[in-house]
This record gives C-alpha cells, sequence and structure tokens, in this order.
C-alpha cells in the first residue's frame, strides 16, 4: 500500500506596512523666542501635503521651527523648516518646508 503525504503548510512572514508619522503631532516652535506653537488640527497636515513632503519620512525626531509668531510680533506669513533633531543634541537640516 502505498503512503500518503501529508500537505504541508509554508508559514511566509508578512511585513508590516510602514504606518505614517502624524503630522499633527510634530512640536512647533518659534526660533525667535522658542515658545511652542499651538495649530489648529489638521494646519500641519496641509503645509506639509502643500509642499508635497510625505508622512512616511517624519518621525517623533522631527520638529517645526518658525521665524515668528504671535508673541514675538509675527503676523501674517512666515517660514517653517523642519529639522530632525538627533540623539547628540545637534540639529540636522532636514528639508524646507515653506511658507505657513
Amino acid at each position: 500500500m502505498a503512503r500518503q503525504e501529508t500537505p504541508h503548510t509554508v508559514n511566509i512572514p508578512v511585513l508590516p506596512v510602514p504606518e505614517a508619522f502624524d503630522p499633527d503631532m510634530l512640536f512647533v516652535e518659534c526660533g525667535h523666542c522658542g515658545a511652542p506653537i499651538f495649530w489648529e488640527k489638521g494646519r500641519t497636515r496641509r503645509l506639509l501635503n502643500a509642499v508635497g513632503i510625505d508622512p512616511l519620512e517624519l518621525d517623533a525626531s522631527c520638529v517645526l521651527i518658525t521665524d515668528s509668531c504671535p508673541l514675538c510680533g509675527g503676523k501674517g506669513r512666515y517660514t517653517v523648516q523642519i529639522y530632525r533633531i538627533s540623539a547628540a543634541r545637534s540639529a540636522r537640516h532636514l528639508f524646507y518646508a515653506g511658507n505657513a
């Protein structure tokens, strides 16, 4: 009598799909006085979308720095830059985000 083989199951690991960092969780700070800046929900996401920055490029080490804030007398348009902060307490410029 012939021996019947049972089928074998092969498990192939599925890599997780990277989740984008929520841009609205980025810390925003005035580059002049250091004050934190609180924007309405969705503003950071809209700004980054407008200049073509993919949220997959961001993580918790990124911070937005503006060149003015309401406390410093800034009104209307101002520039925003994104920096990636390293563990060595220095900032490395990541990319320019444009005008807010």
